[in-house]
């Protein structure tokens, strides 16, 4: 069965008859799942597109009808449904979507070895796969960012096109193309500066500042301001009679795809849940999605941002960012000089002035599918700075403290292992045949690391460091509060120094209320408790910085929390020290 998106809607058997999907919702089912094919769509999300924000009361229920009948009407597609996600499983050939994507990353390999005529060819065939605007023939407000960006990316790659056919030697073959996109687009600098180039290429310099008049004259009237550097350098090349040489194929945009991600984890373990929320929220339609992963230090958020970075990089073909803004630090990073290291990556030019620099930025991801990760964001103004300005791109920012004042953002806190998770991790660092002969001694070793992914790793080299160290015996040293956190170190690498950033970020009456609780010892307290003794402030933040751990509610219906057990007993030494 084939399925078309690029243009109206279609299906067909693979015999090439038309199979009709009748009934807007069906079909607008039917699209949604083929915009986001082979990635989870979050049952809201659905729901939303449906009934444009105003739901049946019913609505789950009239939700699995329609899978239902779509499943009953095209037999051949799979839809998995999993904790509310729901994923259409289509072949790459069978959906001239993904046909398209497959055609740009040929033509974008081509373009890195250097083959640009091939890479212009796989190009035209990817752009030829538009039929018209994507999902011509459906009116769904839910659906009109993935086609808005659908649409920008179309033009992109006409501007990578000309790119290759301009490296290829092909000037003139396109010269009389690119005048008409250029008639029809005149502030896009890039085809005016292709255009340019070709035409100099032909021996009509005179027209080639003809050009650059027409595109300056039309920004300055459109929208107040001047063309960018690279097409006011190109203008006084030819002014001064030198002839432009083509530039290395992609031109200013030749940095993309760009990866920055570190290395994936190896030894992660579990996260299966968050794994998946992440993938969603990332994957969401509409404005740029902006997710701020927060928990205590050592719970492995960079780790989680990591991974999931990895898991998405075909959703995000144009690349992933990685940048350690330094949040947890005495002197956390300016947003300028944040900005100016993207910049630099991306082989854009730095302005002096922040807010151009901000500006810069975004014209440079503008229309692109780029994930940003930040790592260790210290306040919101760090991460406002490096916003993506359009829909296709998304971030996830990794920081100790809640930021609920990044306006549209998605917390997503992050928890201590599962103590399963917390045994297998051990298990891959210390040996999964010693783990599995004390599993009882192993549980008591994760569990006095607080189940915390990085404890438990510095635990488990411990342990490998010194084969005939059982683990009954380190779990006993782990029990003593006293030098807990002297047994995790390894190599000048511990948990305390962790413990001390996020104490030093507290202000003075949240560590006075941090030690009165720890005074209590490893017990559970209720939120009237807190509340009353220390007020609605410190409570908020010591929340906010994941320093109350929720353990369920009592007889009475009230919260109950818990210091993080590493953290009560870092701030016992402090008290003592």
């Amino acid at each position: 069965m084939k399925f078309g998106v690029l243009g109206p809607l279609t299906v067909r058997t693979s015999d090439g008859v038309p199979v009709p999907i009748r009934g807007k919702r069906l079909r607008t089912l039917l699209s949604v799942l083929l915009v986001h094919a082979g990635r989870p769509v979050a049952a809201h999300q659905l729901v939303d597109a449906l009934w444009e924000g105003e739901p049946p009361k019913s609505y789950l229920s009239n939700l699995h009808t329609y899978v239902s009948r779509l499943r009953d009407r095209l037999p051949d597609l799979r839809i998995d449904h999993t904790d509310g996600l729901y994923t259409a499983r289509v072949h790459p050939d069978d959906l001239d979507l993904l046909v398209f994507r497959g055609r740009v990353d040929a033509a974008r390999l081509a373009v890195r070895r250097g083959e640009h005529a091939m890479a212009a060819d796989l190009y035209r065939s990817a752009l030829a796969l538009f039929r018209d605007r994507p999902l011509l023939d459906l009116d769904a407000p839910a659906l009109e960012p993935e086609i808005s960006h659908l649409e920008s990316t179309r033009l992109l790659l006409v501007e990578d096109r000309f790119e290759a056919e301009l490296a290829a030697g092909r000037h003139v073959e396109v010269v009389a193309e690119l005048e008409a996109l250029v008639a029809e687009q005149p502030t896009r600098e890039r085809l005016c500066r292709q255009l340019m180039l070709a035409l100099c290429a032909a021996g009509r310099q005179a027209d080639a500042l003809a050009a650059y008049r027409t595109t300056r004259d039309r920004l300055v009237e459109a929208v107040g301001v001047e063309p960018g550097p690279a097409l006011r350098r190109l203008h006084r090349e030819i002014l001064r009679g030198d002839v432009p040489e083509p530039p290395p194929v992609g031109g200013e945009a030749s940095v993309f795809p760009i990866c920055q991600l570190p290395p994936d984890t190896a030894d992660f373990r579990g996260r299966h849940a968050e794994q998946r929320r992440l993938v969603a929220e990332l994957s969401a339609a509409g404005p740029v999605p902006v997710v701020v992963l927060t928990g205590q230090a050592g719970v492995g958020k960079t780790a989680l941002a990591v991974r999931v970075a990895h898991r998405l990089r075909a959703r995000f073909p144009d690349g992933q960012l990685f940048l350690d803004l330094g949040g947890s630090g005495a002197t956390p990073r300016a947003p300028g000089d944040l900005v100016a290291g993207l910049l630099r990556a991306l082989q854009a030019d730095v302005p002096d002035d922040v807010a151009e620099r901000v500006a810069a930025l975004r014209a440079v991801l503008a229309d692109r599918r780029v994930l940003v990760v930040l790592d260790d964001a210290g306040h919101a103004d760090q991460v406002r700075a490096l916003l993506p300005g359009t829909t296709g791109s998304a971030v996830l920012v990794t920081a100790l403290r809640r930021m609920d004042d990044l306006a549209g953002s998605t917390p997503v806190p992050v928890g201590p292992l599962a103590p399963e998770d917390a045994r297998e991790l051990l298990a891959a660092v210390a040996g999964t045949e010693r783990v599995a002969a004390e599993v009882v001694a192993a549980d008591e070793v994760a569990r006095w690391c607080g189940h915390l992914p990085a404890a438990v790793r510095i635990a488990g080299t411990r342990l490998a460091q010194r084969p005939h160290l059982g683990l009954r015996a380190f779990a006993e040293r782990l029990a003593d509060e006293r030098g807990r956190l002297d047994e995790l170190c390894v190599g000048g690498v511990g948990v305390r120094s962790g413990l001390e950033r996020v104490h030093g970020r507290l202000c003075p009456r949240a560590r006075w209320a941090a030690g009165r609780i720890a005074d209590l010892g490893p017990r559970e307290v209720t939120e009237r408790e807190v509340t009353g003794l220390f007020g609605d402030v410190v409570v908020e933040e010591l929340m906010a910085f994941g320093l109350l751990e929720p353990r369920g509610v009592d007889r009475a219906g009230e919260p109950r929390y818990r210091l993080p057990e590493l953290f009560r007993v870092f701030v016992l030494e402090q008290r003592e020290g």
